[in-house]
């Protein structure tokens, strides 16, 4: 939706409707919680976490109308309702459980079969309208932690490398990666910034290099 808001100088403002997906321990949660209130949620929300925020650049405003719908039991029962208006799909996976990747994938392929839309390809038989689809790897911070990663080596496995990340997002058609880390704030600012560029490619590259940061192994393709 569209309309002219005083507010913001009489700019144009859209709204875009953007829904959080991810299995238990994703960290999508931590990462709106830290977009919202700029703090670390250390504990898991037990119902819905809903968030308006707005970015104006010029004389265009964008209203960012984003929801956590809480556990994997409630996404997939109130998911498939909610899929008629979404505009942006946020698919996060935790980057130091590769687990995590799959069971996001599996959230994503259900809401797809209760959806009208082709969730994670390109496909002509379905809406050419389809959310747009981000995928988030958080906790990124945890690349760096000594104990995780001598944890994950006992234990024969490894973070996902952003390269891997990457290619799992490309592997869905996703208009975007990112990597975020919610404990210390980092990329989560920009996420949204990057959001919000999808739909305004005409001003995005003036804030490219500013939302480049790589020191998390943040990547936009």
């Amino acid at each position: 939706s569209s309309g002219i808001n005083a507010e913001y100088g009489g700019s144009e403002v859209d709204t875009v409707n953007i829904l959080l997906l991810g299995g238990p321990g994703s960290g999508k949660s931590s990462l709106l919680f830290s977009y919202d209130r700029g703090v670390f949620l250390n504990t898991p929300l037990p119902t819905e976490l809903h968030v308006e925020r707005t970015i104006t650049r010029g004389k265009k405003a964008q209203t960012l109308n984003i929801i956590d719908a809480g556990p994997v039991s409630r996404i997939l029962q109130v998911g498939p309702s909610l899929m008629a208006s979404v505009d942006v799909i946020v698919l996060c996976y935790d980057i130091s459980d590769r687990g995590s990747m799959t069971t996001a994938l599996n959230v994503l392929n259900y809401l797809e079969l209760h959806s009208e839309d082709c969730l994670c390809c390109p496909c002509a038989t379905k809406s050419v309208l389809r959310p747009k689809l981000v995928v988030v790897g958080t906790k990124a911070d945890l690349r760096f932690n000594q104990d995780v990663l001598f944890e994950l080596f006992d234990s024969q496995k490894s973070v996902v490398d952003p390269i891997e990340g990457k290619e799992f997002a490309e592997s869905l058609w996703a208009s975007l990666y990112w990597e975020t880390s919610a404990l210390f704030h980092e990329g989560v600012d920009e996420l949204f910034h990057e959001i919000f560029n999808l739909f305004n490619p005409g001003i995005l590259q003036r804030f490219r290099n500013f939302t480049r940061r790589f020191s998390l192994g943040s990547l936009v393709f």
